[in-house]
């Protein structure tokens, strides 16, 4: 019993601390140009690659402005860390949920269909499914990065996008699967012989069985989006179309990864921060989401709908 209780209480602190890093990044999200100390983008050439504030060895010392140290081209990297949680934060609580309607969507259209749509969404999701996602987001970046819709939340919105026409594909064929299963219970004959439409089968039968699905698709989709996300700052993706000649690419914390590689000798912070922040958002929502999962498990076995 004590045993239990210990192990109840480390899920609560775990859950609460989970809560605590989601809050955080999503206060810093919205106002990272409040908190921000610079402009991550201001350049200031004579502050040129300087260690971090507590860093006091000749011959370049820590400025106590810049808490985390400067670039090559003088950037803040603290300033580009707090505008970093923009792009994860965007993506994990649009995008996804955007992804949700739609695979949910489609999955239950096609699966309460007739033959011929269910043979045009299994083909179409077998093409999708066959190609990389990485290479369908990467190609609607660049549609869309010079058009007015790029230019939207300095180019999150496309990314957003990107996202969910992509990544609905997997979660619309477990829903598909699970509804031609659930339709041939007894529960669903007897629906449909006391005259229920298909509105009512879905929002009162379907959708209660498959909301324990949809979760666990949710939980394993937020960590992999947002490293779906570093991976591109990584590689150098740019999510807008450089204009002014400009080539400061967006700021997400896979970019300030990418930095970071390269200066690893004189500021590993560069490269130390932004993968832990990574780290604590992709832990926090997995957290969070394995406590909503085992709630939703009694509730899943005991919802018999007649």
């Amino acid at each position: 019993m004590e045993l239990q209780q210990e192990v109840d209480t480390n899920i609560r602190w775990g859950l609460w601390l989970s809560l605590l890093t989601i809050l955080l990044m999503t206060l810093l999200a919205i106002f990272a140009p409040v908190v921000a100390p610079f402009d991550p983008a201001q350049m200031q050439i004579g502050l040129s690659n300087y260690p971090p504030a507590w860093y006091n060895t000749p011959p370049k010392v820590g400025q106590p402005e810049h808490v985390l140290g400067t670039d090559f081209f003088g950037r803040d990297i603290l300033s580009h860390v707090i505008h970093g949680t923009r792009a994860a934060m965007f993506l994990a609580l649009i995008a996804i949920p955007l992804s949700v309607l739609i695979g949910v969507g489609i999955g239950i259209t096609a699966g309460l269909g007739n033959r011929y749509l269910e043979a045009v969404f299994l083909r179409f999701t077998d093409i999708m499914s066959a190609v990389p996602s990485f290479m369908f987001i990467v190609i609607i970046v660049f549609i869309l990065r010079g058009t007015s819709i790029g230019q939207v939340f300095g180019g999150l919105l496309t990314l957003t996008l990107a996202f969910a026409l992509v990544n609905w594909v997997g979660l619309a064929r477990l829903v598909y699967t699970s509804v031609v299963r659930i339709k041939q219970q007894e529960f669903m004959e007897s629906a449909r012989s006391l005259g229920a439409d298909t509105t009512h089968q879905i929002f009162k039968h379907i959708l209660p069985h498959i909301s324990h699905l949809i979760s666990l698709w949710v939980i394993n989709n937020i960590p992999a989006i947002i490293l779906m996300d570093a991976l591109l700052g990584y590689i150098g993706i740019q999510i807008l179309q450089v204009t002014d000649g400009s080539s400061f690419q967006d700021l997400s914390w896979g970019g300030l990864i990418l930095i970071g590689r390269t200066q690893l000798n004189r500021n590993p912070f560069i490269l130390l921060v932004p993968t832990l922040c990574i780290l604590a958002i992709s832990m926090s929502f997995s957290i969070l989401g394995e406590y909503l999962n085992e709630r939703l498990n009694p509730q899943l076995e005991s919802n018999q709908i007649v």
